[in-house]
């Protein structure tokens, strides 16, 4: 059977875990299908835990730690940073950001790529930043691209977050997609245990995950598909499936 590849563009360490968890966590299982992880920075920004873990300075070789731990827990196949400033994203000249997703893009072959929905799901301006500079992306590879389908990470507005309504999200009549793996949640909470230095950001997301729980994980991931170049595309109700279609 074919390889299949699917590229995930976030901008901070645990943006993965929160946001599509369960995804990466299920495709992992399919030995067919291979998930990469680009992410713009090492989190700098974030705290160190309280009591702190690490100091200041030692918080991006830290937050790059859990990240991989995080990373090998969910199954992705490799994880690429590029070190930006976290917070400091939008600064960044969008065809510099650009040109990175293009050469992962070249590097990988996805036949999917994902990211944040316009907004960030928290608003976080890294988040609208990375979400900017992938939907650029995808909007300028030539026309023998890999890339088939790109999707926005999002949770629909009548629905949580774990256990916070998040300050941004989209009806659910816009949600296109539902990755859906309930048996994935033990895993997905692990991997949230691996972000040590954010454990107050996890608990306060998911209650419980911190002490070895996983109820407040969401059994799915819900994406809109916000680009496709498959002819003659069409979705009936929701996929469960980023594959659906491409042949």
């Amino acid at each position: 059977m074919k390889k299949r590849y699917i590229l995930f563009i976030y901008a901070h360490p645990d943006d993965e875990t929160f946001a599509s968890g369960i995804t990466i966590s299920k495709y992992s299982q399919d030995k067919n299908t291979h998930s990469h992880l680009l992410c713009a920075t090492r989190g700098q920004a974030g705290k160190a835990g309280d009591p702190p873990i690490c100091s200041v300075e030692e918080l991006p070789q830290q937050r790059e730690s859990e990240l991989r731990m995080a990373a090998s827990i969910l199954g992705l196949a490799s994880v690429d940073l590029l070190d930006y400033e976290d917070k400091h994203l939008g600064e960044v000249p969008s065809t510099e950001l650009v040109h990175h997703i293009h050469a992962a893009i070249e590097k990988f072959q996805p036949e999917v790529v994902v990211t944040f929905a316009p907004h960030g799901i928290s608003g976080h301006p890294d988040h609208r930043a990375i979400s900017a500079a992938t939907t650029q992306a995808i909007h300028t590879l030539p026309k023998d691209t890999s890339v088939r389908k790109l999707y926005y990470a999002t949770r629909a507005s009548n629905s949580t977050f774990g256990a916070i309504q998040p300050p941004f999200s989209d009806p659910i009549e816009s949600i296109t997609t539902e990755i859906a793996g309930p048996e994935y949640r033990p895993q997905v909470a692990e991997a949230l245990r691996a972000h040590r230095t954010q454990h107050l950001s996890v608990e306060r997301v998911f209650p419980g995950v911190t002490t070895g729980e996983y109820a407040s994980v969401p059994p799915l991931n819900q994406y809109i598909l916000a680009w496709t170049n498959l002819a003659d595309y069409k979705i009936t109700g929701k996929e469960d499936d980023f594959f659906y279609g491409i042949k």
